[in-house]
């Protein structure tokens, strides 16, 4: 590559660039080109990953460009262009002995093929190139082997410079040291960082990169501290103080509690355990002696302290999930092995090893027998021993219908011997086992029970509701709305998912919300669910004090109906949820159910009515009060029920009850009562039912007139009543003698008078 200055503007320089087929002229900004340099050109049409002078680096496509008068056919890249580092102010310059003309992704080794895995909570194991490459040897039958890491040691032992204590047996039963001295901080071999970067791993130097790299092939953490910034040179594992502060790598400051494991030198800490180190040890440019960390921390430990600082890293994604204890030594040795070969280090004699709590291997029997009751299948002894050895595990014969299982200490996930079962399974192979299907009808039970949800459900979309599903999980704002104490989650996932609900508005609320927010101003919605309730006086210890509730909300909000030009455009007002409630209680309750008017100050709505089942307190409906709904946004009115489905299942009208129809004609009456106009008038339709009697099959109230002709203070109530009798014909007299005693009764007990009547017979 030739480099000459750009004969119009001085911080450019043109470049006669060999690019294997031709030679192109190419204008260049960076201040590191240089005469005879293997460089990664991107020839016109190629697209570059990222844009250094767009604020969102986003990709785009080279064309051929006159720059300053010069033209320029392509473009030298810089590490940041590329999207392989952060460095933006130079181009990346290859090694010497790059052949010309290779494509880029060749020379990098990206062009092989990179596996993305997903892995499940129980196999921590699977979080490592061993771990995958055990499963692929068991699978496929071949055998693998790991490498074997070789070192060339000082005469110095180790203990002689480093000393390791650990406080907490518990939060770390192991605790692997070693120290390398006279580093040299660089940047890591091109290799290292194609197989970091394609792991999805940041390049950063050779030191950090080491114990990355080594963490992605054994799946053991490892931390590596300056050794000089470590006071007394020593390691001590204890728990932190209440209350304690720490900075981590990151530049933020932790308050720590009393149950948080740390790693501390001789005066205070250094790293939290299995999750980060601090600023104060941290490798710098200028670290020369390393104290590598390779321990085993206790899951659980390491996942509470994760949660709680809301800070999860490889390292403790790998330890929550069960790390090998018997991973340390290699893992430390293995990183000793790049440090000298990559950072020219020397390495102490030995190690520290403070093994606090020896590891037992678990050993779990298996029975032949169960194994195929289990999987449908007749596996022998040899067969299923077999298939146990590929994954690793040691196996004797137990008895005549027994194997027993050494299980090694990288699989954490295997303790029962429906644990092994599941793995003969899977070595088997599942399409290997054959399925045989028993289809048998038993014509003497009966048929599937009915269920009240799945009928209400049907018949609310028919109705023409949407069903919705909420998170019974709120933030704490939500969850106390309703006034009442509800119930904390002990590891909740997020801010938002602090507390169990308490009442089911304040979730459907945030549907209500969006729905408006997205242009859909018409609302029908329903939700079956579950709240939660808490009782202070029982006490956090103990169960008693909490239950569960299934309920059932309804909501209206909204325009009434679509615009038509045959109706006026309105809203949905609380009369239309009284009437889709009334029609869905009569489906499944008959005239079991009355509402009352009865507002109690419910913190979440006004005009309420409450809704009983036979006596039964089983819910009630009312409109959302205009201060709860501006909390949310919402300028619309909204409606609500929200029902006790025990108590609806508790009073079900479950069997379908048939009669004849009528054989004689019925006989109708219409009553108008004038009665105090604050007089409620479920107390009038009730007098009248009474006094009816069996006869009286239906009362309709059709109208309801206020003016100065009744009188002030009164209302005028008009009642269509019908009469029937299933054994003859009723007379006139019948009829006008129920009539008498139904508004005499209404004129005792409700105070009213009589303002009019009338009456007729309707045919069969």
């Amino acid at each position: 590559m030739d480099v000459q200055k750009h004969p119009n503007a001085d911080k450019l320089t043109v470049c006669t660039v060999n690019v294997g087929k031709e030679t192109l002229g190419i204008v260049c900004g960076a201040q590191n080109v240089v005469v005879g340099q293997r460089v990664p050109v991107g020839l016109v049409g190629a697209v570059v990953p990222r844009d250094q002078h767009d604020p969102a680096g986003k990709p785009f496509e080279l064309k051929e460009v006159k720059i300053r008068g010069v033209e320029s056919r392509g473009m030298i890249c810089s590490p940041y262009e590329l999207d392989l580092g952060e460095d933006r102010d130079g181009i990346m310059v290859l090694e010497g002995n790059a052949k010309v003309g290779v494509p880029l992704a060749e020379y990098l080794g990206l062009s092989d093929v990179v596996y993305d895995i997903e892995i499940t909570a129980n196999r921590g194991d699977w979080l490592s190139h061993f771990g995958v490459v055990r499963e692929i040897s068991a699978m496929t039958a071949k055998p693998w082997r790991a490498p074997v890491p070789s070192c060339k040691e000082t005469k110095e032992p180790i203990l002689q410079h480093a000393s390791v204590k650990i406080l907490d047996k518990k939060g770390c039963p192991r605790y692997v040291a070693r120290v390398f001295r006279n580093i040299t901080i660089k940047p890591s071999p091109p290799w290292m960082q194609r197989l970091l970067t394609a792991a999805g791993v940041r390049p950063i130097n050779n030191v950090v990169d080491i114990t990355n790299f080594v963490m992605l092939e054994t799946g053991q953490p490892l931390h590596a501290f300056d050794y000089d910034k470590l006071k007394g040179h020593a390691i001590v594992v204890r728990c932190a103080e209440e209350g304690e502060k720490f900075y981590t790598l990151d530049g933020k400051e932790r308050t720590l509690s009393s149950d948080t494991l740390m790693i501390c030198d001789a005066e205070g800490p250094v790293a939290i355990a299995g999750v980060m180190g601090g600023l104060n040890s941290e490798i710098s440019e200028t670290t020369e002696n390393v104290l590598l960390e390779s321990a085993y921390f206790d899951a659980v430990s390491i996942r509470r302290t994760a949660k709680r600082l809301a800070l999860s890293t490889e390292a403790s994604q790998r330890f929550e999930r069960g790390a090998d204890i018997e991973m340390t030594v290699y893992a430390a040795n293995r990183a000793a092995e790049l440090f000298q070969k990559l950072a020219g280090a020397e390495i102490l004699k030995g190690s520290v090893d403070q093994y606090a709590r020896k590891f037992k291997l678990r050993r779990v029997k298996i029975r032949i027998s169960r194994t195929n009751a289990v999987l449908g299948t007749a596996l022998t002894r040899a067969h299923i021993s077999s298939l146990l050895k590929r994954l690793g595990l040691k196996i004797r014969n137990h008895n005549s219908d027994t194997l027993e299982a050494t299980i090694p200490s990288y699989r954490t996930d295997l303790h029962q011997e429906i644990d092994l079962i599941e793995e003969v399974a899977r070595m088997f192979g599942y399409n290997n086992i054959e399925v045989q299907t028993d289809t048998r009808i038993d014509f003497v039970k009966t048929g599937v029970t009915r269920n009240l949800e799945d009928e209400m459900r049907s018949y609310l979309v028919g109705a023409g509701f949407n069903e919705i599903v909420t998170n019974s999980l709120q933030n704490s704002a939500q969850a106390t709305m309703t006034g009442e104490p509800p119930v904390e989650v002990l590891n909740p996932v997020s801010i938002g998912m602090q507390m169990l609900r308490t009442s089911m508005i304040p979730g459907v609320l945030d549907v209500v919300q969006n729905n408006i927010n997205h242009g859909q101003k018409s609302l029908r919605l329903f939700e079956f669910g579950r709240v939660y309730k808490r009782d202070p006086a029982a006490g956090d210890d103990t169960l008693e004090g909490f239950h569960e509730e299934s309920r059932l909300l309804l909501l209206l909000s909204g325009d009434y109906l679509r615009l038509h030009y045959e109706s006026p455009l309105r809203k949905y007002d609380l009369f239309d949820l009284k009437g889709e409630l009334e029609a869905l209680l009569t489906k499944f309750f008959l005239d079991k159910y009355r509402l009352i008017r009865y507002d109690n100050g419910k913190p979440l709505s006004v005009n309420n009515l409450d809704v009983e089942i036979e006596g039964t307190y089983a819910g009630f409906l009312g409109t959302l009060k205009k201060e709860v709904a501006a909390a949310f946004e919402i300028e619309e009115g909204v409606f609500v029920a929200e029902l006790n489905q025990d108590v609806l299942v508790g009073h079900w009208q479950s069997k379908a009850r048939f009669r004849s129809l009528p054989r004689f004609p019925s006989v109708t009456r219409d009553l108008a009562f004038i009665v105090d106009d604050r007089l409620p008038q479920v107390r009038v339709e009730g007098a009248i039912r009474e006094a009816g009697g069996a006869l009286l099959r239906s009362v309709v109230l059709f109208d309801l007139f206020l003016g100065e002709r009744i009188g002030a203070g009164k209302k005028s109530l008009a009642y269509a009543l019908e009469f029937q009798a299933a054994d003859h014909t009723l007379t006139d007299a019948e009829a006008s003698e129920l009539v008498s005693r139904i508004v005499r009764h209404v004129e005792e007990t409700c105070g009213a008078s009589l303002r009019a009547q009338e009456g007729s017979i309707k045919g069969v």
